[in-house]
């Protein structure tokens, strides 16, 4: 499932970190409806779940990485879709 050309797998916490918040950027700057950022954003996780979450929370470096204001949107979009 390659949609639109995301990337669904990362190789560390580090590169997937970026790339949620660029998606989390673009949709900041106005350049993704909010359908497709949730599609995006729930995708990358679920291919990635190993190296987001530790010990069921989100890990410390994709907390680092994204900040406060990002991690609240990818929090909401995931309550969403759970």
């Amino acid at each position: 499932m390659n949609k639109g050309g995301i990337r669904l797998y990362y190789k560390n916490q580090e590169e997937l970190s970026y790339a949620l918040r660029n998606y989390i950027d673009n949709y900041f700057e106005g350049n993704i409806e909010d359908e497709d950022l949730e599609e995006k954003i729930f995708s990358v996780i679920q291919a990635n779940k190993n190296k987001f979450y530790k010990d069921g929370e989100i890990a410390k470096k994709p907390k680092q990485i994204l900040g406060k204001t990002r991690l609240n949107v990818l929090e909401q979009i995931l309550e969403k879709k759970n």
